[in-house]
């Protein structure tokens, strides 16, 4: 947080009945993406409320490293972020865009501000 930077070193795939993490496809994919002050603000935000909601889960919270859970720590079903995410762009009218393209759609917005992945 404090280098406003984000490493992605996992990601979250389901295989057949499981969720599991795996190390991502390349080393590229491990580059630090600089993230603007809004997503640092927001990212902290995030902490507070989930260190809010493992107080209340107690000992039935699940350490997970994750920056996004459950309210019991454990990982959030992809599908249901990408069935969520689909409802806020509908909601807002936006052009329809996937999760996964928003990825892109970041890229090019840290570009055009200047701050490229290094």
């Amino acid at each position: 947080m404090d280098a406003a930077e984000l490493y992605a070193g996992e990601q979250l795939q389901r295989v057949g009945h499981q969720l599991l993490r795996r190390e991502v496809k390349t080393e590229t994919s491990e580059a630090p993406l600089p993230l603007p002050e809004l997503c640092v603000t927001a990212l902290k935000i995030r902490k507070r409320q989930q260190d809010a909601d493992r107080a209340r889960a107690g000992q039935a919270s699940i350490e997970t490293g994750l920056a996004f859970t459950t309210r019991h720590g454990t990982p959030i079903e992809p599908r249901n972020v990408n069935r969520s995410f689909s409802r806020c762009i509908a909601a807002v009218k936006a052009p329809t865009i996937t999760v996964h393209g928003t990825r892109k759609t970041c890229g090019s917005l840290l570009a055009s501000s200047g701050r490229t992945p290094a």
